[in-house]
This record gives structure tokens, C-alpha cells and sequence, in this order.
């Protein structure tokens, strides 16, 4: 069955970075809104049906001084809240992302990431009829390109990830491709 609709809704309302000479580093909370359309059981659900805050650190380190490679790593705590109309509560997780990017010129980046995401905290609530103890696990692989169309201001990405190392979560393969325009809009230059 095909399945579509305005799913969850995240937002990041802080997020603070610090850049120096051969480091950047983010700190950033947000939080997933449960605005999809969910109901426990249906087989259309576009939404999660629960509120989950999240709390990330994320470094780039350049080894090189024109910032042409940047190996990059991440790390997420994810705090998750009650399924909707269910005394259940999913437990919690970590993820450890990492990458590593490589303009081959001005224009053309390559990049392969990764990442890992663990449930690390029991499934909680009077409807959890599964052991709880067995923790859902997640690991991911992507290769990446990404051309400046307009150099500094328009971007076409393309993304192929797929997941492995998988126990009680949705196995997944996909393409995305991203466009991204930086309109300036905000610091008045053209």
C-alpha cells in the first residue's frame, strides 16, 4: 500500500557553533513534533505518534589548512516521550555519525558517511508485551556528491544510503537529492 502525508515535524530552536582555525564545532537541542498522522495499529500511519527532544554535539576538523578535507563526527541523545492513546514509551537512543569530505575542486564534493544509532534504555509502559531488554539497533552507510552550481550560493546534492547491521527497525535504501540555495537575504550582500 502507498502511504503519503505531512509527517513528523522537527525544529531546532537553539543551535550554536564556534569556528576556528582548523575546527568548528555545533551544539544544537531540538525536538520532533508528533504531527503526522498516527494511530496505533494502522497501516497508514505517516507519523511516529510520540514527542522526542534531542540533544547533539558535532565537530569538523580540517586536516588541511584550505579546508578541502573535513573528517566529521556526531553524536545525538535522543529522549523519547509516550506513544499516543498507548501506556508505552519507546526507550531511548544514541547515535555516533561520522564522515569524511573531499572537494576535488571549488565546485565538486565527494563525501562517504556513516552512522550508528542504538536504543539505550528499555521500552517502558503496561503495553510493552515484548522484552524490553532487546535493544533495536541501526547502522548506516552513504556516499555523497554535491556540485555548486552557483559557487557560495546554489548547491546540488545527491545522496545513496543504505542500512545494515539491523534488528528491530526498518531496513531502508534510498536516494535523495538535495537543492540548496543561499539566498543572502540576511546579510544584505548580493
Amino acid at each position: 500500500a502507498r502511504v503519503s502525508g505531512f509527517g513528523d515535524l522537527f525544529v531546532q530552536p537553539l543551535g550554536l557553533s564556534w569556528g576556528f582555525q582548523r575546527v568548528d564545532l555545533t551544539l544544537a537541542y531540538g525536538f520532533t513534533a508528533p504531527t503526522g498522522r498516527y494511530s496505533t495499529g494502522a497501516e497508514d500511519n505517516v507519523g511516529l505518534g510520540f514527542w522526542t527532544h534531542q540533544v547533539q554535539a558535532w565537530g569538523n576538523f580540517y586536516p588541511i589548512e584550505d579546508h578541502s578535507t573535513a573528517l566529521v563526527l556526531g553524536l545525538t541523545y535522543e529522549l523519547n516521550g509516550e506513544l499516543k492513546d498507548a501506556d508505552f514509551n519507546p526507550g531511548n537512543r544514541f547515535s555516533l555519525e561520522w564522515g569524511i569530505s573531499q572537494y576535488l575542486s571549488e565546485r565538486l564534493e565527494l563525501a562517504v558517511m556513516g552512522g550508528h544509532n542504538w536504543q539505550v534504555t528499555e521500552d517502558r509502559g503496561s503495553d510493552v508485551y515484548w522484552d524490553p531488554s532487546y535493544f533495536d539497533r541501526k547502522s548506516t552507510l552513504a556516499f555523497t556528491a554535491g556540485y555548486w552550481v552557483w559557487p557560495g550560493r546554489m548547491q546540488i546534492t545527491g545522496k545513496y544510503a543504505f542500512d545494515f547491521a539491523v534488528r528491530q527497525r526498518f531496513k531502508t535504501n534510498f536516494f535523495m537529492l538535495n537543492l540548496t540555495f543561499i539566498t543572502n537575504a540576511l546579510t544584505g550582500s548580493n
